[in-house]
């Protein structure tokens, strides 16, 4: 018999997530479908981070067998697999994991399926590619998912040398969790705010209304309205405005105490310089006013710019002011107080919410759709977010490879000896090695000893290569970086350390989460790690 308001076998098992990204974020993650192209050691660990918090699906595709290597490198794999289907074997055992997921597998190559059933591709929910993949088959990936809007992992692991791209058409986050959401709105108090400041902090200033205890417990937020208001009668009605304004009003806050220990006061002097910053839409959420999606919707447009446009009217509508959060810190008060300033804000915070609501169902009927079609609670958590929302348009692979390539970071970087430029050029080097057309059976630099040294060489003229057709001047002692790089990856023949893969895993699939879920923002462009080092950046390439 279950007890009312208990947690559900669920909410036990993913109890930890759920408080990472809530329920909306664990149904989006249930209810996408990730596909691994060639399960690598790197591959499968991503994979496995995804199947243990309850990714829905998720589908294999890889053409080889189990061998002797794997095995050293793979702990999804033993023994009685050798010989077997590679993709096989992880999909089971990776299932073994969480029976709420369900795996499949397609025991084939990744150019064979985009050459006979690329539609297939546009059921997943995200790719990842990871392994030796050629050029040619990575922007042909990039061809058919990037103008889906299909984000796209690309994920090189070989020895202490990991790269992560991400190939991101348009990305919007409601959920970015800022650490904080409270805004008190003390340089533009509303009527019910005022009311409640003069009921409850109006004698402060006067110890025959008051006695000590109540003066000791007037919430922060209510001293700091009527210090302000005291403070604009001898200030020509301005505000604290520039730094030495708010520390003069800090001192003149502190002057009102009674006590040398009244914490409610101390409270108020620490927010003043967070708290009192003129109201303003933050450059985020300007971006998405601003955006052309939102200035001109359609009946295709999803409900992120739909709800914007919303929000964007109400702010027009009351002097730039988005929707109050309603969210109420911690503070020092009596509890009936504090309860009743709560009720204040969040009375306000609905009724702002409504206004939006109107404004949603108003464009909702102008584009020819149901005014139900975008629920409240979508609306009111886009309105508790409003001033940290997030709009990402990324670059696709093709741009960084053809079209549009940054030269200029690249060329800026390379002068720089201990730069992870190297390890991304060197990387872009071992893509070329395995692309080159005589290389038919993908055989990776280093792998026979004898040839260690002209691998290494040939890798040294691939990027070259690449800095030319950058037009990046490049010299020797300049690349000492890449050479070093080049060699160090040479080294270990296109294998993997499982450490490496492991820490790699972990880095991937947290972003890959967080695309999923559309909450917090995730990597920009390209991630780069030195697993020798344990350093890592990130480049917009």
């Amino acid at each position: 018999m279950s007890v009312p308001g208990a947690p559900t076998a669920k909410e036990k098992k993913y109890d930890r997530q759920l408080r990472l990204w809530g329920a909306g974020g664990q149904e989006a993650l249930e209810t996408a479908h990730i596909l691994l192209v060639n399960a690598t050691a790197a591959g499968t660990e991503t994979l496995k981070n995804l199947v243990l918090p309850g990714a829905g699906r998720f589908t294999i595709i890889d053409d080889a067998v189990v061998t002797d290597e794997d095995l050293g490198t793979n702990f999804f794999l033993d023994d009685s697999s050798i010989g077997l289907s590679r993709a096989q074997k992880t999909c089971e055992l990776l299932c073994e994991l969480n029976p709420d997921v369900k795996g499949d597998y397609i025991n084939d190559s990744i150019e064979n399926v985009i050459k006979s059933t690329p539609e297939k591709l546009k059921e997943f929910t995200i790719v990842l590619a990871t392994g030796d993949i050629v050029t040619s088959t990575l922007l042909s990936l990039d061809s058919i998912l990037y103008p889906l809007d299909t984000p796209i992992f690309v994920l090189k692991c070989v020895g202490f040398a990991v790269t992560c791209r991400l190939a991101l058409s348009e990305h919007t986050i409601v959920e970015t969790h800022p650490a904080s959401t409270v805004d008190l709105r003390l340089l533009n108090p509303f009527p019910e705010l005022l009311a409640l400041a003069e009921e409850k902090a109006g004698s402060m200033n006067d110890k025959s209304k008051m006695n000590t205890h109540d003066h000791g417990h007037i919430p922060y937020v209510l001293i700091l309205l009527r210090a302000l208001d005291d403070w604009k009668s001898t200030h020509d009605d301005n505000v604290p405005s520039n730094y030495s304004q708010k520390n003069q009003f800090k001192s003149f806050v502190r002057s009102k105490m009674w006590d040398a220990d009244e914490e409610n006061f101390e409270e108020a002097i620490a927010a003043v310089l967070p708290h009192f910053n003129s109201p303003s839409i933050p450059s985020g959420t300007k971006a998405v006013f601003e955006d052309e999606k939102t200035k001109s919707l359609t009946s295709s447009s999803t409900n992120f710019w739909i709800v914007a446009r919303a929000i964007k009217d109400f702010a027009e509508k009351n002097n730039g002011l988005l929707p109050l959060p309603g969210a109420l810190p911690d503070m020092k008060a009596e509890s009936k107080d504090y309860i009743q300033l709560q009720n204040v804000y969040k009375s306000k915070a609905r009724a702002d919410l409504a206004a939006v609501v109107e404004i949603a169902k108003s464009l909702l009927s102008e584009l020819g759709k149901p005014a139900d079609s975008i629920s409240e609670p979508e609306i009111e958590t886009f309105c508790k977010h409003a001033g940290y929302i997030k709009l990402i348009r990324g670059r696709s692979l093709k741009q960084e490879y053809e079209d549009s390539p940054n030269a200029k970071k690249i060329s800026n970087e390379i002068s720089e000896p201990t730069s992870l430029i190297h390890y991304y050029l060197g990387l872009r080097a071992y893509e070329s090695f395995i692309s080159e057309e005589s290389n038919t059976k993908r055989v990776a630099p280093g792998v026979e000893d004898s040839s260690v040294e002209s691998d290494a060489e040939k890798m040294d003229k691939y990027v070259t290569e690449i800095l030319d057709k950058l037009s990046i001047t490049h010299s020797p002692e300049l690349l000492e970086g890449t050479s070093k790089a080049i060699r160090e990856i040479v080294r270990v023949g296109g294998g993997e350390l499982h450490n490496i893969s492991s820490l790699a895993g972990g880095i991937v699939s947290q972003e890959i989460i967080k695309v999923i879920t559309k909450q917090y923002i995730p990597m920009s462009n390209t991630v780069v790690f030195d697993g020798i080092s344990s350093r890592t950046e990130v480049y917009e390439l």
